[in-house]
């Protein structure tokens, strides 16, 4: 049986080699364009924060929730976590993301009511419109708009349409105000 005998020095010296080859390969990544660094990773950045949230119930009463929004896997996507309590039981999550191939931003939320809701869109002049994908014929038409987006608080509607998006109705304003 053959049985190589490598000194110290080569072994060692071949160490060497390896980690400056491989810290040279992380410079050249490093160099090269972020993927979700194009502008339009950041057309959603206005929800990223603490918030805290107001709504006025079907009875006319004044509720409030918070809400945390925040980027995730290297700010390519970015996480909602929704917290109706003390007065709506509702909690749910969203994942937020750029599609950079198809030019939309695609959402997708899900609650502990059950609720799954797909949704497409994008900035529209001062507003940012998301519309709920159809996954039938007999589905609503729904859509969620934020609008009066400053750096502070922004209002966000949840709407339907009756007449296949010609025209939309408030179902849920929700009035967002910074807390971070």
């Amino acid at each position: 049986m053959f049985r190589a005998t490598v000194s110290k020095a080569a072994f060692l010296g071949a160490v060497m080699i390896a980690a400056v080859a491989g810290a040279s390969q992380a410079m050249a990544q490093d160099e090269q364009a972020v993927p979700c660094s194009v502008e339009e990773f950041r057309q959603m950045d206005f929800w990223v924060g603490h918030w805290d949230v107001r709504w006025i119930d079907p009875e006319g009463v004044e509720q409030h929730g918070t809400n945390t929004i925040s980027h995730q896997l290297d700010t390519c996507m970015i996480f909602e976590e929704f917290d109706g309590h003390p007065g709506n039981a509702l909690l749910g999550r969203s994942m937020s993301m750029y599609v950079a191939r198809l030019g939309v931003w695609k959402q997708v939320w899900m609650d502990n009511s059950g609720g799954y809701f797909a949704l497409t869109g994008g900035p529209e002049g001062d507003t940012f419109v998301l519309t709920m994908d159809r996954l039938s014929e007999e589905a609503p038409y729904l859509r969620m708009v934020f609008k009066n987006i400053s750096e502070t608080s922004f209002d966000w509607h949840w709407q339907s349409s009756a007449n296949e998006g010609a025209s939309w109705d408030d179902r849920w304003h929700i009035m967002y105000s910074r807390t971070e």
